[in-house]
């Protein structure tokens, strides 16, 4: 099972975001070449993450974005789930189905629970990390000069 490209894009642009937390509104052009992304898809994503409440933006000279609570508070479940708009490995084990048959199998299927449980497994993973987690600890002032 793959991921698309908007939850790596978009954690990697969140974890950028967190790295700067409290430091004010950082200017997408600047997150975009830092991290070797394209700018039109990052403003797609960016979109996607400020109507699902996690970024906030500021317009202007000295704008850009931020996120909108401590990297503490930002479930990865609420990232992956805001950018791919559900999890199933199959169709079988998409979460709310509305009462609809999904597969001709449905009922007989002997494989559904695993694939339920591989959905279940991720679910778990991505409700319980944090975005703090992903940050990396500080560098210290030769690692920083050597980031550049």
């Amino acid at each position: 099972m793959r991921f698309s490209s908007k939850s790596e894009y978009g954690v990697r642009v969140l974890v950028s975001l967190g790295r700067r937390y409290g430091q004010g509104p950082v200017p997408l052009s600047e997150i975009a070449r830092a991290e070797r992304m394209p700018l039109p898809y990052l403003e797609q994503i960016m979109g996607t993450l400020r109507r699902a409440g996690l970024v906030v933006s500021r317009q202007g000279k000295k704008g850009g974005f931020e996120l909108a609570r401590p990297p503490s508070e930002v479930r990865m479940s609420e990232v992956v789930l805001g950018l791919e708009g559900g999890i199933a490995p199959m169709l079988c084990a998409v979460g709310e189905r509305a009462g609809r048959v999904l597969c001709e199998l449905e009922g007989s299927c002997t494989s559904q629970v695993l694939w339920r449980r591989i959905r279940d497994s991720i679910l778990t993973v991505l409700e319980t990390t944090t975005l703090d987690e992903l940050i990396p600890p500080a560098l210290g002032e030769a690692g920083a000069r050597m980031a550049r």
